[in-house]
């Protein structure tokens, strides 16, 4: 096993870990209630784990996530290191706590290991000057989503995390959009990204 997977498992079981410890402390948490992430597709690896705290009334949503992307999908086994942030202005409320979001925005940015993700010509070291103009390591992008959520009433909460959302999203990123302004032919669905994932937690 590669050294990057060592550390995405190590940092998976530390972000457990956290997660375990902030669902049993009984002190206030000055951050907000913490939540544990899973997520499908969305640029982020076939699988990312991760985790991040809801914030601004449970508007706001910073979080790390660590994705894989096995050697079938991308030729080579990748690690994505990503951090992310998502912001859902409105949730109506509907019966027995669950609540419908119909817009969630955000942004991210991720780090993609390999021997052939680098951050510029001259830390690669093998290609000509100018030859990648941009770095194949780092991506920028954007995301748009929708959510469903049920959140827990009282204290009775049976070993089940308070809040639970469900989501999915649209995103792309500054490649794929130049790549669209520099290539008319290409389609929406070539330069969108669907992920699907589910968020846990809070106390």
């Amino acid at each position: 096993m590669r050294p990057h997977f060592n550390a995405l498992l190590i940092l998976a079981l530390c972000l457990l870990a956290t997660a375990a410890q902030a669902q049993n402390d009984p002190t206030p948490d000055r951050h907000g209630p913490f939540f544990l992430t899973v997520q499908i597709g969305g640029g982020q690896g076939l699988v990312a784990v991760g985790g991040g705290f809801w914030l601004a009334d449970q508007k706001l949503e910073p979080e790390v996530l660590v994705g894989y992307v096995p050697p079938s999908v991308g030729g080579r086994a990748m690690a994505i290191f990503t951090l992310k942030t998502t912001y859902t202005p409105y949730s109506p409320s509907l019966q027995n706590g669950w609540q419908v979001s119909p817009v969630s925005i955000g942004g991210f940015v991720n780090y993609t290991t390999g021997e052939q993700f680098f951050l510029t010509n001259q830390s690669a070291g093998r290609y000509p000057k100018g030859y990648y103009w941009w770095s194949p390591a780092v991506r920028i992008g954007a995301l748009v989503g929708a959510r469903i959520t049920h959140e827990v009433v009282g204290n009775n909460l049976n070993g089940l995390p308070r809040r639970t959302t469900l989501y999915g999203e649209l995103s792309t990123n500054d490649l794929h959009l130049v790549s669209k302004f520099t290539n008319k032919s290409l389609s929406l669905p070539e330069i969108l990204t669907l992920g699907l994932g589910l968020k846990a937690g809070g106390r």
